[in-house]
């Protein structure tokens, strides 16, 4: 019996809004293109979500992969906290699944501080309805390691056969069903909705 809805916050909760941030910030479709390809995509921004590092000194050599764009790049990480929107579903969808019981908890690989000011800013139109949280930057872990997902476990004592996590990375929702997670790749809303009212009717 499903008790625990464990939710990933980008691209599932939050609109990873990469190339519509970089229009509004000015860039042209080309430009917006590379700064996806060598900066978004490239594996420091993994560093960022890991929170080893210092974020400032990460986001100083992601700068360095874009040379001759240094003004680009310094507004690209100075509004960092705008590439984010939640999407129109995540608040009733939080809430009403807590209207019906069910425990709702985050395990997301993010950057601290872009969290916590996500978290001020109302970025996140769901916190109200999350009964735990576990990010990545604050445990010095990202998923798909299996220690992550054990910590969100041990933490709020949770049975893994209680829990489905939801996640659009297929590589994330396989790590949690070794583990004993009931998991469900996220594709679309619908599509995901349907797949977990199909689970906890179970």
């Amino acid at each position: 019996m499903i008790k625990n809805i464990i939710f990933d916050v980008g691209n599932v909760l939050v609109d990873f809004r990469d190339l519509a941030y970089m229009a509004d910030l000015g860039f042209s479709e080309e430009l917006a293109m590379e700064f996806q390809k060598k900066v978004v995509w490239n594996p420091l921004w993994q560093e960022l979500d890991r929170g080893v590092l210092d974020p400032k000194e990460v986001m100083e050599e992601m700068k360095k992969l874009v040379p001759s764009h240094r003004k680009e790049a310094d507004l690209f990480f100075d509004r960092l906290d705008e590439i984010v929107e939640s999407f129109p579903y995540a608040q009733e969808w939080l809430h009403s699944l807590r209207e019906r019981g069910y425990k709702t908890y985050l395990l997301s690989n993010y950057p601290k501080d872009l969290f916590e000011g996500h978290v001020e800013n109302g970025r996140f139109t769901f916190m109200k309805d999350i009964d735990g949280k576990v990010v990545s930057a604050y445990e010095k872990c990202i998923k798909p390691d299996p220690a992550i997902y054990n910590c969100l476990l041990h933490r709020y004592q949770l049975q893994p056969s209680e829990c489905v996590f939801l996640d659009d990375r297929k590589e994330n929702v396989e790590a949690a069903i070794a583990l004993g997670i009931h998991g469900i790749h996220f594709t679309d809303y619908e599509k995901c909705k349907a797949q977990l009212e199909q689970l906890l009717s179970e």
